[in-house]
C-alpha cells in the first residue's frame, strides 16, 4: 500500500514539478491524508518514526523559507508526506539518494550550459527516482527494512 502511495504521489508532482515548477496543493492534501489513514489503519512505523521522517520535511521547509526558496517548499512538503510512508530512516536515505542524483545531473547542467548557475532542476522526479532505488534494495532484502 506504501509504495503505490508513494509510486502514484510521485509520479503525478514530478511531472507537474518538471512541466511547470510547481506542485499543486490539492495533491499534497490527498496523499497526506491517505498516509495518515495508512498510519492509523496499518502502521508500519512507530509514532516517534513517522514525526521523525515529517521532521526531515520540516527541517527542508525551514532551509527553503530560509534560503529564498533555492529549495522549493513544494518539494519540502512533498518530502514531509514521504515521511509519514517511510519513517525517519528511509526518508533520509530517500533524501540523500535524491540529492546525490540532483548533484550529478546539476553538474551534468553546468558543464552542457557552460556554467550557468542560475538554472533551476525539479527536485521531485529526483525524489521519484530515489524512491525506485530505495524501493529496489528494499525488495532485495536490503539494509533498511
Amino acid at each position: 500500500m506504501e509504495a503505490f502511495g508513494l509510486v502514484c504521489m510521485y509520479s503525478i508532482t514530478a511531472f507537474d514539478d518538471y512541466r511547470t515548477r510547481s506542485i499543486r496543493l490539492v495533491e499534497i492534501i490527498v496523499f497526506t491524508i491517505m498516509g495518515i489513514v495508512i498510519n492509523i489503519v496499518a502502521p508500519r512505523y512507530t509514532v516517534l518514526s513517522v514525526a521523525g521522517g515529517v521532521g526531515v520535511g520540516v527541517v527542508m521547509l525551514a532551509f527553503s523559507i530560509l534560503s529564498k526558496e533555492k529549495l522549493g517548499k513544494g518539494d519540502a512538503l512533498i518530502v514531509m508526506v514521504s515521511g509519514l510512508y517511510l519513517g525517519f530512516m528511509n526518508t533520509l536515505v530517500l533524501v540523500w539518494f535524491s540529492s546525490i542524483l540532483a548533484a550529478i545531473f546539476g553538474l551534468i547542467t553546468l558543464r552542457k550550459y557552460d556554467n550557468y548557475r542560475e538554472a533551476e532542476l525539479p527536485f521531485v522526479p529526483f525524489i521519484f527516482i530515489g524512491y525506485m532505488i530505495l524501493f529496489t534494495i528494499k525488495s532485495f532484502g536490503g539494509i533498511l527494512g
